[in-house]
């Protein structure tokens, strides 16, 4: 059963929920959601991002769950791995990455002070580029520089180890965020157990707690939503001692678990608890004091004010979200996080079938992070939205940007 060219996700969904004789209410209970859930579902309101639900969904209604995720969420995994800047990356994270070390083969020391600082700078290097959303850029410079890493934590003198096991933890947090932002969940995962492991072989909980935070963001976008819930809220639990610390690093790493965490929430239709992690959030950044980035987690009141528009997106609150979003200065976030926040933005247009405005939005995104739009699925999604809601209407500017989702 495939969808009609002209036909929304959730003209799709009514259309089966009508053929098997549920009602809205039948259907809601089935997949433990509310009716107006379901309604706003059906009329192409609420954008759903998760396999998991998906999947529900398919279940609920007969049809097979590949053909709901290929609606929703895009192009599949096989897809990832035809892109080189991907692909290359994932074989760097595949098997030992010092596979010389398994065979007692001699490594080649390596020099104090000189090296560290090369990687210490080819490390800076991958942060920016993953907050610019260079990807193609990106998936090479990691798989070149993990090796390189993992070796320095063997072979550095002792003194310049603790600090290799930092960036080679910083490396695969990138490495997370990069593989989870193009769709590729499995080495997403992977490489952020592997950052959880480094801040473990060398003590520091900070590092340990970001990868977590990876390990969160990518689990995210699987079907094991419930596993990212569990670990960000473990990482919250102690929030309430946080913000008596004097630790930027501690309070910027609890307070981005936090703004994940009401962001699923919101997503799960849990509007208690999304705006109680949004007040933890928002009293660790008055804590904090300033917008800053320890750790890749770019956390402060302006992510803060950014996560708070999410949170409206994903309860359905377009209102909300426009009322909120005209008070948010983005300037200081990074290319990365700006166009996120303005997909949501888009959404939020697109929840009040202002076209328009959502493209203009849109359009915004991709002038700040091309890569970053193009990677996202849920914009596929909510192109796909904008063209249904759009009929046979001309909206200015949608279908250029069709055009180049395709293309790219």
């Amino acid at each position: 059963m495939s969808r009609g060219p002209d036909a929304s996700f959730g003209a799709r969904v009514k259309e089966l929920r009508t053929r098997a004789g549920l009602s809205q209410q039948n259907l809601a209970a089935t997949v433990k959601r509310s009716v107006s859930w379901v309604s706003q579902v059906e009329r192409g309101e609420h954008e759903i991002t998760s396999v998991l639900v998906l999947q529900q969904l398919a279940a609920a209604l007969a049809v097979p769950a590949g053909e709901f995720v290929a609606m929703v969420l895009g192009e599949g995994e096989e897809d990832v791995r035809d892109r080189p800047y991907v692909e290359v990356l994932r074989l760097a994270l595949a098997g030992h990455p010092v596979p010389e070390a398994l065979v007692g083969e001699p490594m080649p020391s390596m020099a104090a002070g000189g090296d560290l600082a090369s990687l210490e700078a080819e490390t800076a290097r991958a942060w920016a580029a993953v907050h610019g959303s260079k990807y193609q850029q990106l998936g090479p410079l990691l798989a070149k520089l993990i090796p390189r890493l993992e070796r320095a934590t063997r072979t550095l003198a002792a003194e310049d180890r603790p600090r290799a096991f930092e960036l080679l933890a910083d490396v695969y947090q990138v490495a997370s965020a990069m593989l989870m932002k193009v769709g590729d969940q499995g080495a997403g995962w992977i490489a952020a157990d592997r950052a959880i492991g480094t801040g473990e072989r060398c003590g520091d909980r900070h590092l340990a707690l970001a990868g977590q935070y990876r390990m969160a963001h990518t689990l995210a976008g699987t079907d094991e939503r419930v596993l990212a819930l569990h670990v960000l809220r473990q990482a919250v639990r102690g929030a309430s001692a946080v913000q008596q610390s004097d630790d930027p690093g501690l309070i910027s790493l609890v307070g981005a678990c936090a703004l994940l965490l009401a962001v699923l929430e919101a997503r799960e239709g849990d509007r208690k608890s999304a705006e109680g992690h949004l007040r933890i959030a928002r009293s660790l950044a008055r804590r904090l004091g300033e917008d800053r980035d320890d750790y890749g987690t770019e956390f402060g009141p302006t992510n803060v004010a950014v996560h708070a528009v999410a949170v409206a997106v994903e309860l359905g609150n377009a209102s909300d979200a426009i009322a909120l979003a005209g008070e948010v200065q983005i300037a200081r976030l990074s290319p990365e996080r700006q166009a996120r926040y303005l997909v949501d933005v888009a959404r939020a247009h697109a929840q009040r079938r202002d076209l328009a405005a959502a493209v203009k939005a849109l359009e915004q995104a991709e002038s700040i992070a091309p890569e970053e739009v193009h990677e996202l699925g849920l914009v596929r999604a909510l192109v796909g939205d904008l063209e249904h809601f759009a009929g046979r209407r001309r909206v200015p500017g949608l279908k250029p940007i069709r055009q180049r989702l395709t293309h790219n």
